[in-house]
């Protein structure tokens, strides 16, 4: 659904249905190796890498976040990740991911060329409608 003033409700990957205001959603980047082990998708972690929460191994509930890996802390090569909040969580290395580059960086989010509707896969960027769920993926209903 999408009303008169092309804000979306989104059916986020939790199941949760949300309205939200269309400067919060933008069209989502195809996850890279959907199907792949979470931490073996070929792209290798270094310090440096800029990544995506994908699994809940961890606790903390910070599936969905980006950060930066800062260091690994064991030999394992778990690493540990400076969220773009900037806190820093040490993570089992199947939680994270190298993450795909965020499309039309600068961009207005809901301006990216990408018109949405019904059925597109979005992520939501911004941060005005209430409840915490930027860095979360979901679909237009």
């Amino acid at each position: 659904f999408i009303d008169a003033n092309n804000n979306p409700e989104v059916r986020l990957d939790s199941g949760q249905l949300v309205s939200f205001y269309k400067d919060d959603v933008k069209v989502a980047a195809p996850l890279p190796g959907l199907g792949a082990p979470a931490g073996g998708l070929g792209n290798e972690l270094k310090v440096g890498s800029k990544v995506e929460i994908v699994g809940s191994l961890t606790p903390g509930g910070h599936k969905g976040k980006r950060g930066e890996v800062t260091r690994f802390i064991d030999a394992n090569n778990n690493p540990e990740v400076r969220l773009d909040s900037g806190q820093l969580v040490s993570f089992y290395k199947d939680d994270v991911k190298v993450a795909a580059p965020l499309p039309g960086l600068g961009a207005p989010a809901g301006g990216l060329g990408n018109e949405l509707k019904v059925g597109s896969k979005v992520e939501i960027v911004g941060s005005l409608t209430p409840g915490g769920h930027k860095g979360k993926r979901g679909e237009v209903t």
